[in-house]
């Protein structure tokens, strides 16, 4: 499966709003995306574990994938993550993937399955057979070496709609580079978590990176400085994010809250409303916070629009 149709440079996870009463806040998702758009994101991804996805039930989740396509309205390609334990899950979201036009969906590697590597092919293969949509394997262990790139390889050849991997494992980068050599160069390969890590990322060839959706203005900048050959001028942009991903990289809870703040601040969410749980803020975190963001509407203040989309 070629995947020359899948987004390169900036894909970015689109957070879930919710209101006071933590139900979704449509208005605020579809400002988001425009917003996205408007920043200069090549992609959009949703719902992952940045949108809280394990606090929506399937109703929302759809929901949130209909309404994310109708806002996209085609300018940018739309992939669907479609990641569950339950594999009848996983192939629901993938059709619903194909029904709104979705360039691909992501399905995430169940965590129980990094132990039993003789299952991961079966499991595959059983949601990769629902769609003839690229499918694109999201292999997260946030403190482990994740999947085998021979295994990756070896899925390769008895999937023909296996397009690509997203790469969140400890460490990402040498990983990148392995996955490159073996998959070959028209296998897409992503980098997410490890976006603090985005410079080195790119030295390795990624495709695409995919964070949060709060700072594509400034990733946008990077990925512009860096594809016109300018890469000390992109390092130099992206080391102002440095403070604000040593903050939010500590742990996912942390990382949806302050980027949900940094959203509101924007005036795109209405509400930093969080259904994940295990975050509190106090005086401390917050003060942090915003500083860093007051820190991060400067630098995108001063940062250089993305052209005009036709």
């Amino acid at each position: 499966m070629s995947s020359h149709q899948l987004p390169r440079g900036i894909c970015s996870a689109v957070q879930t709003p919710f209101d006071e009463r933590l139900a979704l806040d449509e208005a605020s998702l579809e400002r988001l995306v425009e917003d996205a758009i408007a920043a200069g994101v090549n992609g959009l991804l949703t719902p992952v574990v940045a949108s809280e996805v394990a606090w929506l039930n399937g109703k929302e989740r759809g929901l949130v994938v209909r309404r994310v396509a109708a806002t996209i309205a085609g300018r940018v390609p739309l992939i669907v993550g479609a990641s569950a334990d339950d594999p009848q899950i996983c192939c629901a979201m993938a059709a619903l993937a194909e029904s709104v036009g979705a360039a691909a969906y992501l399905v995430a590697v169940p965590p129980a399955l990094y132990a039993s590597a003789d299952r991961v092919s079966e499991y595959f293969q059983r949601v990769a057979a629902s769609s003839r949509l690229p499918m694109i394997i999201q292999d997260l262990q946030w403190n482990g070496p994740g999947l085998p790139v021979e295994t990756v390889a070896a899925l390769r050849d008895k999937l023909p709609t296996l397009a690509g991997v997203k790469i969140e494992t400890v460490p990402s980068g040498p990983k990148y580079t392995a996955a490159r050599q073996a998959l070959g160069p028209d296998f897409y390969i992503a980098g997410g978590w490890a976006v603090a890590q985005m410079i080195e990322a790119l030295d390795r060839g990624v495709d695409a990176m995919i964070p949060e959706s709060a700072m594509i203005r400034v990733y946008a900048a990077v990925m512009r400085e860096y594809a016109a050959g300018r890469r000390e001028n992109a390092r130099s942009i992206f080391n102002t994010l440095l403070p604000i991903l040593a903050f939010t990289n500590q742990e996912i809870a942390t990382s949806v809250a302050f980027f949900k703040r940094l959203l509101v601040c924007k005036g795109i969410f209405a509400s930093g409303t969080m259904r994940l749980t295990g975050f509190a803020w106090d005086s401390y975190n917050l003060r942090i916070a915003n500083e860093l963001i007051e820190h991060y509407l400067t630098v995108e203040s001063q940062t250089k629009p993305a052209e005009t989309r036709e």
